[in-house]
């Protein structure tokens, strides 16, 4: 039994033998949440309340990350935030999670305002800092912002990559590439990347070996739309220009498929067992109460935007055959230069050192070559470059080939006001174009020092032996 199942056993024994017990009922609430098990995390959270939990806004401001990060639900979560406020206006992270909300739903004077107000409260950490300049593209170097920013960059790496987005935007190309590898460094040392080609050789060889699923094209018209790929592709903006088409409900980057994996022995990269027919319907059984407790409306598809379950599409379609897959795909120098640019979370082993990313955006090209080819009439590509540079005629086809007709209203995608919670927040809040494209050439010259004539191939190349 692992941690998160033997502590959920004690803390429903502790609420059982005393359902009075605030604190038992609040650490349930926070085991419950890290099993997955959000309705129950809801009731736990709210029973702690109604037990005279000591320091109710910590309760509070839980429940709204659950309502808002699990649930897809922020209206609640924005509620609940105010109470928390209104309880202790000074709650740091109650008056964070607000200005979260208001960047996920693109409300920046508010978001602006709140981070400046998170930052005060808590002056020695950057991150509030750091989010208000990704909120505010009015704020340069010469700020009082990047003032604080530069005093703190020294030990902290959201620093420094608010430093880089600043330096950016002054054309500073030579100090920004500066701040970016001094932020990764850090990083590297508190988190080693990965071995290069760790799993690479045991992810290729159980696609050559394993069956293909059995992926059925049932005439069902709710069948669910799963956006994946690497990671900075696309994949938030086409789930954002699917979403405002009708016949359409985003879940974001939900959490279901990952503990599915998990379940089956597996990882974020690494491919798990492949579920018998009783799991595998135990495991659609689930999914039909996440699409509940997500409120994906009736008579509607939803699409799953996770990047990473590029490396579990067997499992998806042994799951639900009738699915269907949209890989989204980028120049792999943009791409690179993104991922450096982002703090993704540690478990992205290769994100630190450039060398490992592209040789991850080189696995995940194997990979998607192989399913496109081994499936055709189920998974597609699609290129962000096509998308920004002819997106009507693009998005046509790509309609055409889930089945649906064409809405102009796609095109509009950025007028949406829906919970984004990727680090796109603020890109999918303006209409497309193509000044993100060929963003590498801003660093082309520490790019060629690393890269040399392989930075002019077409394709991601192997560097690691």
């Amino acid at each position: 039994m692992d941690k998160t199942r033997q502590q959920l056993a004690h803390w429903c024994a502790q609420v059982v033998s005393d359902e009075n017990n605030a604190t038992a009922w609040f650490n349930l609430g926070w085991w419950s949440t890290r099993a997955g098990l959000f309705i129950q995390a809801v009731n736990a959270y709210e029973r702690a309340l109604e037990c005279g939990i000591r320091d109710p806004e910590e309760a509070m401001s839980n429940l709204a990350s659950v309502y808002s990060d699990r649930l897809a639900n922020p209206g609640a979560a924005v509620q609940w935030l105010d109470k928390a406020l209104q309880k202790n206006p000074d709650y740091y992270q109650a008056v964070f999670n607000r200005a979260h909300i208001a960047e996920q739903t693109g409300d920046r004077d508010t978001a602006r305002k709140l981070f400046v107000r998170a930052a005060a409260l808590s002056p020695d950490d950057p991150y509030a800092l750091a989010r208000l300049v990704e909120a505010d593209p009015a704020l340069t170097l010469d700020s009082e912002v990047a003032q604080k920013l530069a005093k703190l960059a020294g030990e902290h790496p959201d620093a420094l990559i608010a430093l880089y987005h600043l330096q950016e935007r002054k054309g500073h190309f030579a100090q920004a590439w500066d701040s970016l590898v001094q932020a990764n460094e850090i990083d590297r040392i508190k988190q080693p990347a990965w071995p290069r080609f760790q799993w690479h050789s045991q992810i290729l060889k159980q696609l050559q070996t394993n069956p293909i699923p059995v992926a059925t094209s049932l005439s069902e018209e709710n069948t669910p739309v799963f956006i994946l790929g690497m990671f900075r592709t696309g994949s938030t903006l086409l789930e954002q220009i699917l979403a405002a088409h009708p016949r359409f409900s985003p879940l974001g980057e939900s959490e279901f498929w990952p503990r599915e994996v998990y379940s089956l022995g597996g990882g974020m990269i690494k491919p798990g067992r492949r579920p018998n027919p009783a799991q595998q319907a135990e495991s659609k059984a689930r999914w039909r109460e996440h699409l509940r407790e997500r409120r994906a409306s009736d008579g509607v598809r939803a699409t799953d935007k996770r990047p990473d379950n590029l490396f579990h599409i067997a499992t998806i379609l042994d799951v639900l055959p009738e699915a269907k897959i949209l890989v989204t795909e980028r120049d792999w120098r943009d791409t690179l230069i993104s991922v450096y640019g982002t703090r993704l979370h540690p478990q992205h082993g290769y994100a630190t050192e450039p060398a490992a990313i592209a040789d991850h955006i080189s696995l995940c090209q194997k990979i998607t070559d192989f399913w496109v080819e081994a499936l055709p009439g189920k998974i597609r590509k699609v290129s962000y470059e096509a998308l920004v540079e002819d997106p009507e005629s693009t998005l046509q086809e790509l309609f055409s080939w889930l089945g649906e007709r064409w809405d102009p209203a796609c095109l509009e995608f950025y007028t949406l006001n829906n919970s984004v919670r990727t680090a796109s927040v603020w890109q999918v809040r303006e209409p497309l174009g193509t000044d993100r494209k060929g963003r590498w050439r801003l660093y082309e010259e520490p790019l060629r020092k690393l890269f040399d004539a392989a930075l002019d191939e077409p394709l991601a190349p192997k560097l690691s032996t």
